[in-house]
């Protein structure tokens, strides 16, 4: 063989070869493309409902959008949306719900899977304390647009004071003239601390619990002293039998005045005339002496009194004014014959 017919042989063994990978080539990639585009079967679980698919996509989400779905930003995936397809494979989806969120006096919308209070609580990251109340109760299965409320729950102790009333005590005093009263102790009020275990919801009062009373102050009782002492009416005859008397005097209110007296006359304020218990000496002159004064007035007795113990004559206002008796007053009584 000459040299020229050697390289043709050879060139042409060269060009076989090459024809023989290209033709490999080919067919690769038309197995890869036959295996990439042919139909495989896949399972698609959707809120819990299973179904199974066959499909050319290359990808989980466009296995989605070919079904019409298309997930949400809170929906649960997987395997993720770019991940390719394989034969019998399993993808799972789980759409999110919204549901209202009430948690420390503030409402918000939240979108969820969570299938119970517990676990979407948890997931929103709502830390729960011994006392704490949940509506519904953690274990509830959630639905779509339910609302969860947290309302939170504390204690504390409260102290509150309250008033002790006193006692007025009365006791009989000797040296006080008959029905005079003489305050000896001002009262005063006690104070009483009663503390509470308040529970709050929200912040605000529920209930409260009394758990302890305690005196810090005792109440001091006010003291008043009611004299005893009855003025002795003294009778003594002097000048000829002249009887007279001594003893407490007072004068008859203006409230009486042009009132009929117990003996029939009409009370007078601005006449010279008396009351008295010695019903002998009806219509009879008296004379009065006031001893604080000295001044004296005659009066004529038209009624019977006085009606308060320990007095032994009431006399009419122009009479009191005339010997300066301006309330009660001891006083000499003459009678004149």
């Amino acid at each position: 063989m000459t040299f020229p017919g050697c390289l043709a042989s050879i060139g042409g063994k060269r060009f076989a070869g090459k024809a023989f990978m290209l033709l490999a080539l080919c067919l690769i990639v038309t197995a890869v493309y036959l295996l990439i585009n042919a139909e495989k079967t896949v399972y698609l679980t959707v809120d819990g409902k299973k179904t199974q698919l066959t499909t050319k996509a290359e990808t989980v989400g466009e296995v989605l959008a070919a079904s019409g779905i298309y997930p949400g930003a809170y929906d649960i995936l997987i395997p993720a949306a770019d991940t390719k397809v394989e034969k019998e494979m399993e993808i799972y989806l789980k759409r999110a719900f919204p549901v209202y969120l009430k948690v420390d006096q503030q409402l918000r919308l939240v979108y969820t899977t969570a299938e119970n209070v517990a676990d979407f609580l948890a997931a929103e990251q709502v830390h729960l304390s011994a006392m704490d109340r949940v509506y519904p109760q953690l274990t509830s299965t959630l639905k779509r647009n339910d609302t969860v409320e947290v309302i939170r729950v504390t204690t504390k102790l409260v102290e509150e004071e309250y008033p002790l009333d006193f006692k007025t005590i009365t006791k009989k005093d000797p040296t006080l003239p008959l029905g005079k009263k003489r305050v000896e102790v001002e009262g005063e009020k006690g104070v009483l601390v009663k503390t509470y275990q308040v529970v709050l919801a929200n912040g605000q009062e529920e209930s409260r619990e009394l758990v302890e009373e305690k005196c810090v102050r005792e109440p001091i009782n006010r003291v008043v002293a009611i004299g005893t002492k009855q003025d002795p009416v003294v009778t003594v005859s002097a000048r000829g039998g002249r009887r007279v008397y001594e003893g407490i005097a007072s004068w008859i209110s203006n409230k009486f005045h042009g009132k009929k007296t117990a003996y029939g006359d009409v009370y007078n304020q601005d006449a010279f005339t008396c009351a008295f218990p010695d019903k002998a000496l009806r219509g009879k002159t008296l004379r009065v002496t006031y001893l604080k004064t000295g001044r004296s007035v005659d009066v004529v007795v038209n009624d019977f009194g006085p009606h308060v113990k320990g007095r032994i004559i009431d006399l009419s206002a122009a009479a009191a004014r005339a010997i300066g008796l301006s309330g009660v007053g001891r006083v000499k009584v003459e009678v004149l014959e």
